[in-house]
């Protein structure tokens, strides 16, 4: 993300919903850095597309009359926006699932900034990644803000959560991102910038199935303390963070951060992601998700320079669209 996304997507689940929120940040970022906005919404049925039920000439029709309904529903919607003098565009696909259908047309438009509703979930849905928000935190090219408030993003403060000592395998460059990602966003809105970080002086110990903490030696206690100031002093440099917006302290971010963001009143947490396997995820856990929950304020999350998608360009599901206008 640069000083402004050009083309910003929305992506509905459900447009009958209350969707309001998410569709004035979408107008207040637009109108800040004259973006266009697309409303995106993706449908499907099985047992439509089952054609021993129907004719090749019915499934067509069947399928555009919920097309068009939906169409007509984004219109609505899109009416507002309109009317504020944004450019806005209508897209309905038939295709699925839904996460990867949003990540192909993130890639069919080229998007630069996604945005999607979040809604609370369980610790398990959490770990085997079953929804669709947390599907897109993995496989999203694109920056993606997770609209939680209605809270004004003007000067309200922009939250950065950086790990200058790598220690959940994050690419190194990958925090000079997050910080340029925070700083473009914060001067859209003229906020002030805050850089985090919380680090644990009691790393995991992995031993066999088991995973336990093992507080680190006091003789290496203090060298290691000196790493983290010194590695944190040496990212945030750069931007010119004043010290009193610089938080490095002991902690676990899932407990730390959301309490942190809440003292400071941040509009917005700034996170990196990175795709992990499965049994990764189980052992170690990924940041970006565990505490995205627990934060009181939007979250953009950023993917590492150069990330490529597993989303097939192409589905097999018999895409219908409504063209753009």
């Amino acid at each position: 993300m640069t000083k402004g996304p050009s083309h910003i997507m929305v992506a509905l689940a459900d447009p009958t919903a209350r969707v309001a929120p998410l569709l004035d940040r979408a107008a207040e970022i637009a109108s800040r850095c004259g973006a266009r906005v697309t409303i995106f919404h993706s449908l499907y049925s099985p047992f439509l597309t089952g054609q021993q039920y129907f004719s090749k000439e019915e499934l067509e029709l069947s399928i555009a009359a919920f097309v068009d309904r939906r169409k007509a529903e984004l219109e609505v919607l899109s009416k507002p926006l309109r009317s504020a003098g944004i450019d806005v565009h209508l897209r309905v696909r038939w295709d699925y699932p839904p996460h990867d259908s949003i990540v192909r047309e993130v890639m069919r438009e080229k998007i630069g900034l996604l945005l999607v509703g979040t809604h609370r979930h369980s610790r398990v849905a959490r770990m085997v990644l079953t929804n669709t928000d947390w599907q897109l935190i993995r496989s999203c090219p694109c920056p993606m803000l997770l609209v939680k408030t209605r809270q004004p993003y003007d000067n309200a403060p922009v939250l950065v959560s950086v790990d200058p000592m790598h220690a959940h395998a994050k690419p190194e460059s990958l925090d000079a991102r997050l910080l340029e990602a925070g700083r473009d966003f914060a001067q859209l809105f003229e906020s002030p910038v805050h850089a985090a970080h919380f680090y644990s002086a009691n790393p995991l110990v992995v031993a066999g199935f088991l995973v336990e903490p093992a507080p680190m030696p006091l003789q290496f206690a203090a060298e290691y303390l000196g790493d983290v100031k010194e590695a944190y002093g040496e990212l945030v440099k750069p931007f010119a963070i004043p010290r009193a917006r610089q938080h490095l302290d002991c902690g676990m971010p899932v407990e730390v951060l959301p309490q942190l963001a809440s003292e400071i009143g941040a509009g917005v947490v700034v996170m990196g992601a990175v795709s992990r396997s499965a049994i990764k995820r189980l052992f170690i856990g990924n940041t970006a998700e565990n505490v995205i929950d627990a934060l009181p304020c939007d979250v953009l999350v950023v993917k590492p320079e150069g990330f490529r998608t597993d989303v097939p360009k192409r589905t097999t599901e018999r895409p219908w669209v409504v063209p753009a206008f």
